[in-house]
C-alpha cells in the first residue's frame, strides 16, 4: 500500500536525467509546482532546448555519472537505459531522495499520479504504477466532470473557510461552523459535476 502525498516543491532543487519527450513531460510538471529544474542528458528534445535556451532549466549536457543527485531533493530518471537508470536509482536511495523512474515500479521510490486539475483543485490516480493507462483514463473522465465554473466556486468556498476561520471561536466551533456554511456551497459543486 503507498501513502499518498501532495509534495511543496517550490524553489527545490530537482533533476531530472534524460532529455527526450518522456523527460519533457516531467519538466513541465515539476517547473508547474515551481521547482528549480535541472536536466542531465547528451542531448535535449525541441521543448527541452527551448526551455533551456530560456533558461527556465539548467541543462548539463552529458550523461548521468555517479556524484550527480548530491544537493537534490527530487529526481526522476526518463532514460531509455535500463542500466542508467538503476544507477539513478541506486545512488537515491543511498542518499535517501525520492526518486521515479519512469515506467519502472521496481527502480521507483514514488510513482507520479494521473492528475484532474482545475485551478486549486486537484485529484490524483495512481495505480501504483500497474496500470497507468487506467489511471490516465480515470483522469479523463475526471476532468470531463470539472465543469466550467469550477475555479469561482472553489474560490467561493474558500473564502468562507477563511472567514470562519478569522473568527474568536474553538476549534470544534469552527468545524462546526465550516460544515454549516460549506455544505450548501459543496452540494452546488457536486451537482453541477453531476450534470452532464
Amino acid at each position: 500500500m503507498l501513502y499518498p502525498v501532495f509534495m511543496k516543491l517550490e524553489a527545490a532543487p530537482c533533476l531530472v536525467v534524460g532529455g527526450g519527450s518522456v523527460a519533457s513531460r516531467k519538466v513541465k510538471g515539476l517547473l508547474a509546482a515551481s521547482a528549480y529544474v535541472t536536466v542531465i542528458s547528451p542531448g535535449l528534445n525541441d521543448p527541452l532546448k527551448d526551455l533551456a535556451d530560456s533558461e527556465a532549466i539548467t541543462w548539463q549536457e552529458r550523461t548521468f555519472e555517479p556524484g550527480d543527485l548530491e544537493g537534490f531533493r527530487l529526481v526522476i530518471a526518463a532514460t531509455d537505459s535500463t542500466a542508467t537508470n538503476a544507477l539513478v536509482y541506486e545512488e537515491a536511495v543511498a542518499l535517501g531522495i525520492p526518486m521515479n523512474s519512469v515506467d519502472d515500479p521496481e527502480h521507483s521510490t514514488f510513482f507520479v499520479p494521473a492528475v484532474a486539475r482545475r485551478g486549486e483543485l486537484a485529484i490524483a490516480i495512481s495505480t501504483s504504477g500497474i496500470a497507468p493507462y487506467l489511471a490516465r483514463r480515470l483522469r479523463q473522465y475526471l476532468e470531463s466532470k470539472l465543469y466550467p465554473g469550477l475555479e469561482e466556486d472553489l474560490e467561493k468556498v474558500r473564502s468562507a473557510r477563511a472567514s470562519i476561520s478569522a473568527k474568536p471561536l474553538s476549534f470544534e466551533a469552527k468545524k462546526k461552523l465550516v460544515e454549516q456554511e460549506l455544505a450548501p456551497l459543496v452540494e452546488k459543486i457536486l451537482m453541477n459535476m453531476e450534470s452532464p
